[in-house]
């Protein structure tokens, strides 16, 4: 494995993935298409927010696994087209929590008191006291908007002020903003009554522009706004005009719509803002940890450890940790054979999952029946990042849900593929003219041991076969001998069985016989097969 540092993070990061022997290549400061040219070559990227990842580039990367972020936000990356080619986002989250919190406390004290203008003051030899009278923020009702984990980091600061806190965020109801100790607000009420609001949101299309004109007007007379999340979530035109005005009474600013932005900046240059160069995460300490952080997460997931810190996985960590991937793979098979079973028109699939620990990772069971669904049903790169997209785009639907104990296995995955009405019978015009064309499957899976994929069931009959290889799926009449001359028709054209198993339909008198063979099967052998009087109907279902 190949790592590509482009951004300016810690020689820290290069020694863990190193000692992983997890090679690294730093290309800080590389210009665009040199860049672009290079990115073929890797299978991991590192950066930080100096870089931009957009489309262009994440084409560009025709062997990449994972993209990570040492740092929080990701808006610097294209997380849809990752999340199209397969590619894992993923960020680190909590490693400058402290610090971004710690910064956007020195700087809502630092506006309260005037702190810049006094030292500048100061240094140019005078002594003012009367200009620089400031604002206490004991009392004041502080709005924070974003509960993540630097919001809810400032709150637990701020209190200590004795402020009166309110919070807000649009993905936690009240009850949940309760459970973290804050007083429950919504966006419009904190507007309008909060003398102080600092942000803690990500930029997305629906918060950029969150706080222009109208918020601004609607604020109380002299309020200040702190932002050391994201630029372009305040209007900054709108922001100079209400400072401008005095509705604002100042504003500390450590993002920025553009960055680095154009200079002279009249916004930056009021008197009554503080600004830094989006430094809330520059401390020694949190580089540090951001760093190691994110070549650890890269580390764990390309030696099959699981992934954490996934931005773009859908609340999947749990289904990429070591111990879910077993039950992964094996929906990930019974998706393969279910999709050749149904046919090129089926398009809806239900899975049940029994067991305790299969009903934990719904969400994963369900990306990875749709991975072995898609990855049957085209080319190209299909996982479980991409799978629902790609799924989704086709007309593939899931439904899925989890039970209690089966009362046979302790595991079990079962699904089934619904026939589809415009069903033509043939997937695909092969050796596979023996297809019940029209008709639902259902099949079932477990696992014997840890790695062992078995599939145990199919279209209501009890099997016990090993799900690998080519197999061929008969239906015959269920009499002596039956067995012998299906297994006689294949040493003839030189195939050897290494699995089989016999289900009986009690019904009808017919049995379905799964026989995995070594090696593919021959249209010869297959026309030896069909030509047996036993024999109704052959399916050969190759799983890789």
């Amino acid at each position: 494995m190949q790592v590509l540092i482009a951004d300016n993070v810690s020689r820290q990061c290069d020694a863990v993935l190193n000692a992983h022997g997890i090679e690294t290549v730093r290309a800080v400061g590389t210009p665009r298409q040199e860049l672009l040219a290079m990115l073929p070559n890797y299978e991991g990227m590192i950066v930080r927010s100096a870089v931009t990842v957009d489309r262009e580039m994440i084409q560009a990367m025709p062997r990449m696994l994972a993209i990570g972020r040492a740092g929080a936000g990701v808006d610097n990356i294209d997380v849809v087209a990752a999340t199209e080619r397969g590619i894992l986002v993923m960020n680190t989250p909590g490693g400058n929590t402290t610090s971004a919190a710690e910064h956007t406390l020195a700087m809502l004290m630092s506006l309260l008191r005037k702190i810049p203008a006094a030292n500048a003051s100061i240094r140019q030899g005078k002594w003012d006291r009367k200009t620089f009278v400031g604002t206490e923020l004991f009392g004041k009702r502080v709005g924070v908007l974003g509960l993540g984990r630097i919001g809810r980091e400032v709150a637990s600061r701020i209190a200590s002020f004795q402020a009166q806190i309110v919070g807000y965020d649009p993905v936690l109801s009240p009850e949940a903003v309760r459970a973290l100790g804050l007083e429950p607000t919504t966006f419009q009420e904190m507007v309008e009554s909060c003398q102080i609001i600092t942000i803690h949101i990500p930029l997305t299309a629906a918060t950029r522009g969150l706080i222009g004109r109208p918020e601004l007007a609607r604020m109380p007379h002299g309020s200040f706004i702190i932002n050391c999340a994201r630029g372009g979530i305040v209007d900054e035109a709108a922001l100079l005009e209400a400072l401008n005005s005095g509705q604002i009474a100042g504003a500390a600013l450590d993002v920025f719509s553009t960055e680095p932005p154009t200079f002279p900046a009249a916004l930056m240059d009021h008197p009554n803002v503080v600004a830094t160069p989006h430094i809330a995460a520059s401390t020694h300490e949190a580089q540090e940890r951001v760093a190691v952080d994110i070549a650890v997460q890269m580390a764990e997931f390309f030696e099959g450890l699981g992934a954490r810190g996934v931005v773009n996985a859908n609340g999947m960590e749990d289904c990429l940790m070591s111990a879910a991937r077993p039950m992964m793979r094996a929906t990930r098979l019974l998706g393969r054979l279910l999709a050749q079973l149904g046919g090129p028109n089926t398009s809806h699939f239900n899975l049940i999952a029994h067991g305790p620990d299969a009903t934990q990772i719904m969400q994963g069971l369900e990306a990875a029946l749709l991975t072995g669904v898609m990855c049957q049903r085209q080319s190209g790169a299909v996982n479980e990042i991409n799978a629902a997209r790609i799924a989704a785009a086709a007309g593939i639907t899931v439904e899925a849900v989890g039970e209690g104990e089966h009362p046979r296995y302790q595991m079990l995955i079962a699904a089934e593929v619904v026939a589809a009405s415009d069903h033509d019978g043939n997937q695909d015009g092969d050796e596979d003219d023996g297809h019940e064309g029209g008709q639902s499957h259902h099949a079932a899976v477990t696992l014997f041991g840890r790695d062992d994929v078995r599939l145990v069931m199919l279209d209501n009959l009890w099997f016990d076969v090993v799900l690998s290889g080519v197999l061929l799926l008969i239906r015959g009449t269920d009499r002596p001998g039956a067995l012998a001359a299906m297994g006689g028709a294949l040493a003839q054209q030189n195939i050897n069985i290494s699995d089989v198993s016999l289900g009986r339909c009690q019904d009808s008198g017919d049995a379905v016989t799964v026989i995995r063979i070594d090696g593919d099967v021959s249209p010869e052998a297959l026309d030896a097969l069909r030509n047996l009087p036993v024999v109704q109907t052959v399916k050969v279902v190759r799983m890789g």
